[in-house]
């Protein structure tokens, strides 16, 4: 029976560790030696110490954007704690901290408690793509509400300018039917004018709704830039969705014609190509995302 049990000595204990070490250490950074990753203690004083610079960085943030701190509920800052506490890479960890500083403004209502899940489940890449889609938007529509705004500086002196235009070929066509019923060149040639300021008034009146939708109109985002898994992860936390443009090809169009001596009729067929392209646009949660991820503005 004692033939039987397992012989465990120490050295034989001690050359697993080194070879689970040894495994460890080209697995992660940084190396087990700095973090003692296989020890309970040290894998809990490592995630204190990225928990203690994730509220460090939180203040300096809060502190330079003379942000004026609220109380969140311990279940939107214990998983900022927990997620953050794991992260490894410096560019996600100044998020979390963002994060952090945006979520105890005062100034902002943000209550949203998938946020840190969210931040937990997406690459630096994939945060990165988005953020400079987010960025180019943010471009885009800054000039687009410049537009707007000279719109309205601009639109009542527009239209005066042109009801008085108006009034004066009304004028000029009046006095023509009073002097003369018969129509010649220049009666003719008021009413062209008059047609074509008309269309200029209503295209002008048109802008501003076009100039509305574009302020609306969501980013697309390029498939390129991303491989077939990281759409599908952004599509499955909500960043992003799918939209299919259908459109359709006519074909050539044959018409057959039989006829004899007691009717004539024609039959045809038609056949029509019908194609989809597939695009993906960055959604309005996916906007404010990347929007609390962001370090607010330093007040001057």
């Amino acid at each position: 029976m004692s033939d039987n049990k397992i012989n465990i000595t120490s050295s034989l204990l001690e050359k697993g560790i080194d070879i689970a070490k040894d495994f460890v250490d080209k697995l992660i950074m940084p190396s087990v030696e700095e973090t003692g990753l296989l020890l309970k203690d040290k894998i809990s004083l490592w995630r204190f110490n990225n928990q203690v610079k994730t509220l460090v960085k939180a203040k300096e943030i809060c502190s330079k954007n003379n942000i004026s701190t609220k109380q969140i509920s311990l279940k939107l800052l214990c998983p900022i704690l927990e997620y953050s506490s794991i992260e490894d890479d410096d560019f996600l960890t100044d998020k979390w901290a963002i994060l952090l500083s945006n979520l105890v403004d005062s100034e902002q209502n943000i209550q949203n408690h998938v946020f840190p899940y969210i931040l937990s489940q997406i690459s630096k890449k994939e945060f990165q793509i988005l953020e400079r889609i987010f960025d180019d938007k943010e471009n885009r529509i800054s000039k687009i509400r410049e537009e707007l705004n000279n719109y309205y500086i601009n639109k009542e002196s527009i239209e005066n300018e042109h009801s008085k235009k108006l009034k004066l070929i009304d004028k000029k066509i009046l006095e023509f039917n009073l002097v003369d019923n018969e129509p010649n060149f220049d009666l003719l040639k008021l009413y062209k004018e008059k047609s074509a300021i008309n269309s200029k008034l209503q295209n002008y009146k048109h802008k501003e709704a076009l100039i509305k939708y574009s302020l609306e109109k969501l980013e697309i985002v390029s498939a390129e830039n991303f491989e077939n898994f990281e759409l599908s992860n952004l599509l499955r936390l909500g960043l992003i969705k799918e939209e299919k443009d259908v459109y359709a090809n006519p074909q050539t169009l044959k018409i057959p014609i039989d006829q004899d001596e007691y009717e004539s009729h024609a039959s045809f067929n038609l056949e029509v190509d019908v194609h989809s392209d597939t695009k993906y646009l960055l959604t309005e949660f996916g906007e404010l995302f990347i929007k609390v991820c962001k370090e607010k503005q330093q007040i001057i």
